[in-house]
């Protein structure tokens, strides 16, 4: 997905952050999310909700490093603060890896 589409879209505020950390210069942001689904089946309107667990991955310039669960992150365009740390993002794509 691209980095705009991410941004907005997702507040990471609002998900649990499971690990945090750069590891060469690829950010990897495991967060658990609730999903709602509506679903829709021969007039009969059944809902779904549950917990996702998802890893984000961010291209970014900056050594590798873990950070704590409760950190706090901003984004933008251009940087990633981390608990106020500014690192830059070097690719405007988020790649997505499924959780099991």
């Amino acid at each position: 997905m691209t980095l705009d589409f991410f941004l907005e879209h997702y507040d990471v505020k609002e998900y649990v952050i499971n690990q945090l950390y750069i590891k060469n210069n690829k950010l990897y942001l495991d967060m658990t999310m609730p999903i709602h689904l509506d679903l829709i089946a021969n007039g009969y309107r059944p809902e779904l909700d549950m917990m996702s667990n998802c890893v984000f991955i961010f291209y970014v310039e900056h050594v590798d490093k873990k950070f704590t669960q409760n950190s706090i992150i901003e984004f933008n365009k251009k940087y990633v603060y981390i608990n106020n740390e500014k690192i830059k993002i070097t690719l405007s794509q988020v790649d997505i890896l499924e959780q099991k």
